[in-house]
Formats: C-alpha cells, sequence, structure tokens
C-alpha cells in the first residue's frame, strides 16, 4: 500500500496511508483556503515508494 506525503510550498505538512486519506486532506485545506488559494495550488502530492516517490498531480484527488 502506498504512503503519500502532502507538501505545503515544499513543507511536509502530513503524510498519510491511502488515496481517501490524501482526498479527505485536500478537501479539508481547500476550504480552509477558499479565499486565499482554493485550487490548492500550493499543495503538492507525492506518493512515497521504497526508494524515492512520484509526484502526483492533485487534481487527481479533487472531489467532483
Amino acid at each position: 500500500m502506498p504512503r503519500y506525503e502532502l507538501l505545503v510550498d515544499g513543507e511536509r505538512e502530513a503524510r498519510v496511508k491511502s488515496e481517501e486519506e490524501v482526498r479527505a486532506w485536500l478537501s479539508r485545506y481547500r476550504k480552509e483556503h477558499e479565499p486565499d488559494d482554493p485550487d490548492a495550488t500550493h499543495v503538492q502530492i507525492v506518493r512515497l515508494r521504497l526508494f524515492g516517490g512520484a509526484l502526483i498531480p492533485r487534481e487527481d484527488f479533487f472531489e467532483a
């Protein structure tokens, strides 16, 4: 099961274990930052692997 690091402006804010947790965290962030960052442009999502990780587009986790 992959893990994810959630970064804001390059600084780690959270580490979660599932895509559902990423969606929940991102949804809260977008609500809290609606006036200044509603599209979460300051957020980076990294799927962690044994050796390194991969940057995942945040739009993949936006709720419809």
